[in-house]
């Protein structure tokens, strides 16, 4: 039981590795950081390659996410083609040693959340791969007082990339989300960064900069809970990154 409890926890706090660029930022229940490096965009025939972080903390008791879809503009985008892809279901068995170099997603991150009613917090580190040119893989491992746990949790989470590499689109499964009857799993606080390259193929790219800034968009779909607390409507926002040409 403990298991099933920490990975729908796990997999609720991961899931929203992107959802940096969902929670409002005026709204008092969520704080918001975008980063990207280099702001000096690239351009079609000469991408560049880019480092974009994320930061969030939420104090949304009582929700739940179900979806979380995040769109880059034009002139950004994800991608895993041309790098090394790492297998789901060896890094589940194995863990990180069984991704080939070259097929990082990103840096190691961090995810908090709570099981509720209880509030039991649970705390991971989050390694990023690529699984496919239009897929990463989110390796989650719990940690106790900063320490990796031998005996705690390890799991895959799958994020969906399209729209040409502007959108990233994870959806959490009704399993997760109430692990079991009266429970229920939300998301405290995430801390991801995406980079990484094999020759001339990015993670991250930039090509344009239309404005003078980024206009990192998403949306933030809340699913019902087992305790019928009230669904919200779904949160959305734009961060501004600034950039040039």
């Amino acid at each position: 039981m403990r298991k099933l409890l920490t990975v729908a926890v796990a997999a609720t706090a991961t899931l929203a590795l992107a959802a940096g660029a969902i929670a409002d930022p005026n709204d008092s229940e969520a704080t918001l950081t975008v980063k990207a490096t280099p702001t000096d965009a690239g351009t079609a025939k000469n991408p560049k390659n880019v480092k974009l972080a994320f930061k969030t903390e939420v104090d949304k008791p009582k929700t739940t996410v179900g979806t979380i879809d995040v769109l880059l503009p034009k002139g950004i985008k994800f991608s895993g083609k041309g790098l090394k892809k790492c297998n789901a279901e060896n890094l589940q068995l194995n863990g990180t040693s069984a991704c080939p170099a070259g097929s990082k997603a990103g840096l190691k991150g961090t995810s908090t959340a709570r099981i509720e009613p209880a509030g039991t917090p649970l705390d991971f580190n989050v390694y990023p791969f690529v699984g496919g040119d239009t897929k990463f893989l989110f390796y989650l491992v719990q940690t106790v007082n900063g320490v990796e746990s031998p005996s705690g949790i390890q799991t895959v989470l799958t994020g969906k990339i399209t729209n040409r590499g502007r959108k990233l689109t994870i959806t959490v499964p009704f399993e997760l989300r109430q692990p079991a009857q009266g429970l229920n799993a939300t998301l405290t606080s995430i801390h991801a960064t995406f980079v990484g390259k094999v020759g001339k193929h990015y993670v991250v790219t930039s090509t344009n900069c239309k404005g003078g800034k980024w206009n990192v968009k998403g949306s933030l779909v809340f699913a019902t809970r087992s305790d019928n607390a009230p669904v919200p409507a779904s949160e959305s926002l734009t961060d501004a990154v600034k950039c040039k040409k």
